[in-house]
């Protein structure tokens, strides 16, 4: 699954992923769009894999679009950037997709398209001295990446004009007060720490997990009773499935359960 921009490496049911493009701060292109998509469609199927980790080489977890890909496209028209960035989007977007959760550990600099890749992981996890911003009106840009829906929906509306219309670069501090992070970790202890929360939830039922990060989704946009349908068709289906019968199982006989994905 490796490729010369992104690495990828597999312990017992954990797939950490990390950008591979140090010198240029791990910024997004389409070659790495593409291998991207290669691992998240593969992921899909993939019962061996129960969470993923998304990191970057280096100093930075990704600094945002490649500056020459930016330029590049002041020379094409309207209509086709808007064809081509929608399909760029989607490349790295599809960690939405896969049923696995995937957590953002986040060791550096994450601004830009790089920064709302994060906001689209499940959790996020920095370094206390990472940085974080969404400074495409410092380019001369509006948002990309599902940015306007990703920050307004975790920060709330005062906090996304903030965010998005000033384009300061946050402190991780900053970041967790706004509800952009689940929490802050020293450099040192950062990938020990995500490793600890990855393990712990790949200790959880699949299946359940995958219905609850869809639900999660849903819940954004859908109405309480479409919810309530969503509910009651997870849950019926997970009485369908052996998962169930060993979770019983496991609190009747006060021990930790060994989920199968089945």
């Amino acid at each position: 699954m490796n490729s010369p921009a992104i690495l990828t490496t597999q312990e017992n049911s954990i797939l950490t992923i990390t950008f591979n493009k140090p010198e240029a701060l791990n910024a997004l292109d389409e070659d790495m769009g593409r291998d991207f998509l290669k691992i998240m469609t593969k992921l899909k199927k993939q019962k061996d894999v129960r969470v993923v980790i998304l990191t970057g080489a280096g100093r930075a977890f990704s600094s945002g679009g490649n500056l020459d890909m930016l330029t590049a496209k002041t020379k094409k028209t309207a209509a086709i950037n808007q064809k081509e960035l929608k399909k760029f989007y989607s490349l790295f977007l599809s960690l939405r997709d896969i049923p696995q959760p995937v957590i953002a550990a986040i060791n550096g600099p994450a601004v830009g398209a790089g920064f709302c890749l994060a906001l689209a992981c499940d959790f996020r996890y920095a370094s206390t001295e990472a940085k974080l911003g969404a400074n495409f009106a410092r380019l001369g840009l509006a948002p990309g990446m599902g940015g306007t829906f990703l920050v307004t929906r975790l920060a709330g509306c005062t906090r996304a004009s903030e965010i998005l219309m000033l384009g300061d670069i946050l402190t991780a501090e900053k970041s967790l007060h706004y509800g952009l992070l689940n929490d802050i970790f020293q450099p040192s202890e950062l990938m020990d720490r995500v490793q600890q929360i990855a393990k712990q939830l790949s200790q959880n039922a699949p299946i359940s997990l995958g219905m609850i990060k869809k639900g999660i989704q849903k819940a954004l946009t859908g109405s309480l009773t479409q919810l309530f349908d969503y509910d009651s068709k997870s849950q019926a289906a997970c009485f369908k499935a052996k998962d169930i019968l060993e979770g019983i199982a496991s609190i009747r006989e006060k021990r930790k359960p060994n989920f199968k994905g089945i």
